[in-house]
């Protein structure tokens, strides 16, 4: 049997609020003929349905939707926006980078090739200095030998004026320099067998008073020891004419002087020699050794 909801009369009055609260868990029911069967309960309602309806929330989540939709859109072209600022970043930092390496490599190449060239300059004025200190000690031992023979020039021209008498020039076979004469010995000899030879030829063994007397002797000297005219025999430093020596380190070889006994001679090392090289030594006074005189000339 077919039922139907009778539904209240159009010519009645609409329900009150109150009434559709205190019905909303009930209808009426009749059938097609009319009869009354009763009132049928509905499921009941919850809160949430009754606060928010199915059709605002559709409503609700399309505009969240949309804002999410919009949302993406704008984050997506700010994506885009920033991946193209990004790859121009990146192309500009490229060239810069490429543009930097390029100037450092130029200024490398610039500084290599400016090394090289001072390197080649600095060689160029290396051996320009070098040929100007050999041309410079030339030019100053041919004046050497030119101060020399004429003064030997002079000697001569002197001793023809005086019948023979030489004043102020040195003897034959002797070398001077400044204000005296230097004689080296070919032979060997003890050292007071040396200084009584040198007083035979009315001259001393040799007294160096300055480095530039010193160089001279070092170019006269024969190779070998040399006896010069020092001695510490009465426990203090004296040239054979009496003045006394202040020992200076830079006349003496490393190590001298050392007054060593170890020679088995007797005593120990009171007379001084110049090395082969130049600097001096102390040694036993008995030892056979070159010589050199000197002689003051009398102007």
């Amino acid at each position: 049997m077919a039922t139907s909801i009778v539904n209240p009369s159009t010519s009645d009055t609409l329900p009150t609020m109150a009434a559709d609260d205190q019905d909303l868990g009930s209808l009426d029911v009749a059938d097609e003929s009319g009869r009354h069967l009763g009132k049928v309960s509905l499921p009941p309602q919850s809160s949430w349905r009754r606060i928010c309806p199915t059709n605002r929330l559709v409503m609700i989540l399309m505009v969240f939707c949309g804002i999410l939709a919009v949302s993406v859109v704008i984050l997506g072209a700010q994506g885009i926006r920033f991946k193209v600022n990004q790859r121009r970043t990146q192309g500009a930092l490229k060239s810069f980078n490429k543009t930097l390496w390029d100037g450092i490599s130029g200024l490398l190449q610039k500084r290599n090739g400016t090394e090289g060239r001072l390197a080649e300059l600095e060689k160029k004025l290396t051996a320009h200095g070098n040929r100007m200190g050999t041309a410079k000690n030339r030019i100053q031992n041919q004046l050497d030998l030119l101060q020399e023979e004429t003064k030997l020039f002079n000697c001569d021209l002197e001793e023809l004026k005086s019948n023979g008498t030489k004043s102020g020039c040195c003897p034959k076979d002797w070398r001077s320099f400044q204000e005296s004469c230097y004689w080296v010995s070919r032979a060997t000899a003890s050292w007071d067998d040396a200084k009584r030879n040198c007083e035979r030829m009315n001259s001393h063994l040799v007294i160096i008073n300055s480095p530039a007397e010193q160089r001279f002797i070092i170019q006269q000297k024969r190779p070998g020891f040399t006896w010069i005219g020092l001695t510490d025999v009465t426990r203090v430093w004296k040239w054979v004419d009496g003045s006394d020596y202040t020992l200076n380190k830079e006349d003496w070889a490393e190590g001298q002087p050392d007054h060593w006994y170890g020679h088995n001679l007797g005593g120990g090392e009171d007379c001084v020699h110049m090395t082969r090289l130049g600097p001096w030594n102390d040694n036993h006074c008995s030892r056979q050794l070159l010589w050199i005189c000197e002689l003051e000339l009398k102007m």
